[in-house]
Parts: structure tokens; sequence; C-alpha cells
């Protein structure tokens, strides 16, 4: 075998105990994780158990390391509420005097039948409610 023959074989090897390797290491740092949560948390239990056990209250150890201890937030009872007015609409202030029933209170934007009027040389005054 000649030597490039040798060096791919021996780089072909290499690849697959470093993608072996590379699959152990990834399995590794999930179980370090996991071990170190474990830990974590039986420390935590153990240092729990000695508060409970010497009476010491959880508002204790916040004020040592400065800290407060949130009480639980009460919500806020909302108002009752009474029956609501409808709004009373506008008195109208124009009407036409080609179908009595077409009024308009002025405000707002001008109903198609005025505008058709203005748009034909109409003057609004002509169509003004005078009582």
């Amino acid at each position: 075998m000649s030597t490039v023959d040798e060096l791919k074989a021996k780089l072909a090897t290499l690849d697959e105990q470093l993608a072996k390797l590379t699959a152990e290491k990834a399995q590794v740092e999930v179980e370090l994780k996991d071990a170190e949560r474990a830990f974590k948390k039986s420390a935590l239990n153990e240092i729990f158990e000695k508060m409970n056990a010497l009476g010491i209250d959880k508002s204790e150890i916040a004020e040592i390391l400065g800290l407060t201890v949130a009480e639980p937030k009460k919500r806020k009872a909302r108002a009752e509420k009474g029956p609501v007015e409808k709004k009373a609409k506008g008195a109208p202030k124009y009407r036409s005097s080609l179908e009595p029933s077409l009024t308009w209170t002025g405000k707002g934007r001008k109903p198609a039948w005025i505008q058709t009027y203005l748009d034909n040389g109409g003057d609004l005054d002509a169509w003004l409610i005078r009582e």
C-alpha cells in the first residue's frame, strides 16, 4: 500500500473515533448536569430541614441576604357596574324637502343624500330645520 492510502485509512479511523468521542462527550455533559442538579437539590433539602429544625423563618434568611420576601398579591375587587343608559341621539338639524323622513344632525360624515344635493349646487341652509 502506498503512503497516501495508509494516511487516508488512518484519517478515516480517526474520524470514526472522533465521532464516538463527541457522542460520548455529549452524553457525559448531560449526566454531569443531572448530577449537579441532584446534588444542589439534595443540599437545599438538607438546609431546609435544618432551618425547620431550628425554627428559622424564610424572612429571617431573606433579611440576612438583604432581600425582601414578597407577600402574595391580592386582586382588587372590581366595582359593580350599574345599568348603562343609551346615548341620546342628537336632534336633527337638516331635513330633505324631497323626502321628509331623511334627516341629519349636522355632525359626523355627510349622508349620501346631502352630499348629492351639495354636488348638484344645492345650498345646505335651504334644508335647515327652523322651528
